[in-house]
């Protein structure tokens, strides 16, 4: 997988939502790791903002639907990495005035 493909995972990236915030996880600043093999493997570390949320599972599933669209993905890893932290600073301008647009503040 090059560089190219890559970006198209980072685009499909934005299509998952986090369904309490109506935000991608790119501009929550969920995502912290995006890596591929040479055998077209996708793998994706997130963080989790909410520890214990009921929406977890939901997101990871997103996630290996979006990203397994793509032309030459032959299987999508998504899980939480535990050692990185989420920080309300991670999220992106666009993501703090669409969860302002439902009724979010942060």
């Amino acid at each position: 997988m090059v560089n190219d493909q890559l970006e198209q995972v980072h685009k499909a990236l934005n299509d998952v939502i986090d369904p309490h915030m109506g935000v991608s996880i790119v501009d929550m600043g969920m995502v912290k790791r995006v890596e591929a093999t040479l055998d077209d493997e996708v793998y994706v570390g997130i963080v989790n903002p909410c520890v214990g949320c009921p929406a977890l599972e939901i997101i990871l599933a997103d996630i290996r639907k979006e990203v397994g669209k793509l032309d030459g993905v032959t299987k999508v890893k998504a899980r939480v990495e535990w050692g990185h932290q989420w920080d309300k600073e991670d999220i992106s301008c666009e993501g703090r005035a669409r969860a302002a647009r439902h009724g979010y503040v942060i």
